[in-house]
């Protein structure tokens, strides 16, 4: 099993503007995808978020009510598969890409679903990458009216699980804060490398 995090110092992704979440979840995969290299026909890929990117999302819609010229960028990055794409792509990935948003359980979901897409023959390992970013206006009131924690960060997290790893399990959640749906991936994540989160 290979592990990532990411925060928002990471590094601008050529043809993404405006807001972290595409470079976080690019410097996630980069980071394991690097590290453990397979066959991109037999890797799938899921990423899951809470509230996805509000940052693009909250622009687009700001430009749009002020009567602003629309930016085609912040059209096509405001949908996860635009990066997933990127990342298929410079990876060679030809296995699935899946986005998924969840109100709770978000490390549940992502290991839920790499339990089902690994039960596929032809798939050796998923990348499963979770990333949420701190709350604007708009998602800390949705935060406030679902009763869940906003993150107070920017961060991504990601794993590689191969076939033969049988962790399936997602951690018990840590009693900390701050860090949103995330919770239960930054605990694996400092668990497996043996250091805090």
């Amino acid at each position: 099993m290979i592990v990532a995090t990411a925060d928002a110092s990471a590094p601008p992704v050529p043809g993404f503007v405006e807001s972290t979440f595409n470079p976080l979840v690019y410097q996630v995969a980069q980071r394991c995808l690097s590290a453990c290299p397979g066959d991109g026909a037999r890797t799938a890929v899921v990423l899951a978020s809470m509230m996805g990117d509000a940052t693009t999302l909250d622009l687009g819609s700001r430009r749009l009510a002020a009567g602003q010229a629309h930016n085609p960028l912040l059209f096509m990055q405001s949908t996860a598969n635009a990066v997933l794409g990127h990342i298929s792509r410079e990876f060679g990935i030809t296995g699935p890409l899946l986005s998924l948003s969840t109100l709770d359980d978000l490390a549940g979901e992502l290991f839920a679903t790499a339990r089902v897409l690994l039960e596929d023959g032809e798939l050796d390992r998923v990348l499963l990458i979770g990333v949420e970013l701190a709350g604007t206006a708009r998602t800390t009131a949705a935060h406030r009216e679902l009763g869940t924690e906003p993150p107070s960060a920017d961060r991504a997290v990601a794993i590689v699980i191969d076939r033969d790893d049988e962790i399936f399990q997602p951690p018990e959640v840590a009693p900390t804060t701050g860090y949103g749906s995330l919770r239960g991936l930054i605990d694996l994540a400092a668990r497996t490398r043996g250091t805090q989160p």
